[in-house]
């Protein structure tokens, strides 16, 4: 090759030979950024670590606690409902017995009301017994008393 071929064939070469320098160059110089860059998050992320560990740490123990005293109230909830259970069947067993007593006691009271309603008209009859008895003891006596005289 001579002549113009090869002239531009060589500036050809020179010129990509130099694009590669440039591309490297640009390489080496994005790579030593890169570093710099993965350096600095490296650094960011181990203060992060530092930083944020202790707050995790407080975070995990929090809700813990939380989930214990969540499991302590669901218990302690279901115990007084359990309680009041029981009070309630109590309440309603007592209100029965009451019920049944005041049944009863006004049976009671209907016997008691009926006997003290004979009695007293037994009272009123003898009462008016005696009247009429002492009535005709006193004509009898009356009349034995005036014939004596």
């Amino acid at each position: 090759m001579t002549g113009w071929t090869a002239v531009v064939t060589a500036l050809s070469a020179a010129i990509m030979a130099l694009g590669a320098i440039v591309a490297a160059i640009s390489l080496v110089v994005a790579l030593r950024r890169w570093d710099e860059v993965g350096r600095r998050l490296g650094r960011v992320l181990d203060s992060l670590d530092r930083d944020a560990r202790p707050a995790l740490e407080a975070a995990r123990r929090t809700a813990d606690e939380a989930s214990r005293v969540a499991t302590m109230v669901r218990d302690e909830v279901a115990a007084v409902a359990g309680t009041s259970r029981k009070v309630r069947r109590r309440i309603e067993r007592t209100a029965r017995s009451f019920e049944e007593r005041f049944i009863e006691l006004e049976t009671l009271l209907d016997v008691v009301q009926g006997e003290v309603e004979d009695t007293a008209l037994d009272v009123a009859a003898a009462l008016r017994t005696t009247r009429r008895g002492s009535g005709i003891l006193r004509t009898m006596k009356r009349a034995f008393l005036r014939r004596r005289t």
